[in-house]
């Protein structure tokens, strides 16, 4: 990104909470910006944890427009006639910017996403396939009412800043894991992690078992002899293939030289089958890794049972990795009876899930009414 671009964004997201601060937490948009746009930005930004992309590509494009601007926005590909990159700038600071400032973004960029990386410009007749038909009015109306009816985007950029912030504060929700000396069973905090996980209905919930179990490995690595120097490695984004070098699990253990020790990889309305033990084995066999659980919220069939136990006892004889596959909850029950005050484990999981950015705000305000019904 040149020095404009960044400038132009640190100027106008300090505006913004400038703004913020002056008006009592609330959005205000510029006197400049039109009505119809507002209700575009507001439609977008109220839905945006269901939109990260057009969020992202919305972003990228106002940028773009403020730091050069000649520039028809719509030609979203430098391939296109008179066109720029919007991925690169994307990923390479649009998404870092606004991850930085713990705004809501993709992970890398919102090109990413099939229906908004077709080789078409953004105007009025696009042809991706962007499910929200509101959602895609909006996007294109904004983008039009930029480039051809000479619309501020630095106005809309302003206003567009506000939301996000106003929605990263909705966000902080606060949740108190236990009242003052209440104590809960293992069976307790079982049945509320499967509550939770069966109450949460929109998308996203499929990391909640992964958050579980990462927040397990907090409690042992601090507590069992058999992780002592050992590196639980920070939970990555669960739709990031790769997120991290050597990744090798949902959940990663690294010894002292940084090499993979232990993973856990999890599945969610998956169940577990010889392949998938094969294909993990691919992720892990050129490191020395000790132990690997593959763990599903599904039983494993009868049918499939001896083929994962025989692919388990190739890869402990030719690699020396013992291989774990299991039921989620049993292998929950098991670990908590490992842990020396489980009360612990129900404070890092809540703490995980209030910062964690993938997760819903639904997510989190039905932990938090779990927690609040416990006697």
């Amino acid at each position: 990104m040149s020095d404009i671009h960044q400038i132009e964004m640190e100027k106008i997201y300090a505006q913004a909470e400038k703004v913020l601060a002056e008006n009592d937490n609330s959005a205000t948009p510029s006197p400049d910006l039109p009505s119809e746009m507002v209700e575009h930005i507001d439609l977008i930004t109220n839905n945006v944890e269901y939109v990260l992309g057009i969020n992202n590509v919305l972003v990228t494009s106002f940028v773009e427009k403020i730091a050069h601007p000649s520039q028809d926005i719509r030609l979203h590909q430098a391939k296109m006639e008179g066109g720029y990159s919007g991925r690169t700038l994307d990923t390479k600071y649009i998404a870092p910017f606004l991850k930085a400032k713990k705004l809501r973004s993709m992970v890398e960029s919102g090109w990413l996403t099939r229906s908004l990386e077709q080789g078409y410009p953004y105007d009025l007749d696009y042809r991706g396939a962007i499910k929200n038909k509101q959602i895609k009015q909006s996007f294109l109306e904004l983008l039009d009412y930029i480039q051809t009816k000479d619309g501020n985007a630095e106005s809309c950029l302003l206003y567009y800043f506000q939301k996000l912030i106003l929605f990263r504060e909705k966000e902080k929700i606060k949740i108190n894991p236990l009242k003052d000396g209440q104590k809960i069973s293992i069976l307790q905090i079982c049945h509320l992690l499967e509550e939770h996980f069966a109450r949460c209905n929109t998308y996203g919930k499929a990391k909640l078992p992964v958050i579980a179990v990462y927040s397990i490995y907090e409690c042992l690595i601090a507590e069992l002899k058999r992780f002592d120097g050992k590196i639980l490695v920070p939970l990555g984004h669960h739709t990031s293939a790769d997120f991290r070098s050597k990744a090798i699990g949902d959940i990663q253990v690294n010894d002292e030289n940084g090499e993979p020790f232990e993973g856990v990889e999890i599945k969610y309305k998956k169940p577990i089958t010889h392949q998938l033990v094969n294909d993990a084995y691919e992720k892990l066999k050129q490191y020395p890794v000790n132990r690997y659980y593959i763990l599903s919220t599904e039983d494993i069939s009868d049918e499939e049972m001896p083929e994962i136990q025989h692919s388990i006892n190739e890869i402990a004889e030719e690699h020396g990795c013992q291989m774990i596959a299991n039921g989620l909850m049993n292998s929950i029950k098991y670990y908590l009876r490992l842990i020396a005050n489980p009360d612990i484990f129900i404070e890092k999981y809540t703490q995980n899930v209030v910062i964690d950015t993938e997760l819903k705000i639904e997510h989190k305000e039905i932990w938090k009414q779990l927690l609040n019904e416990l006697e």
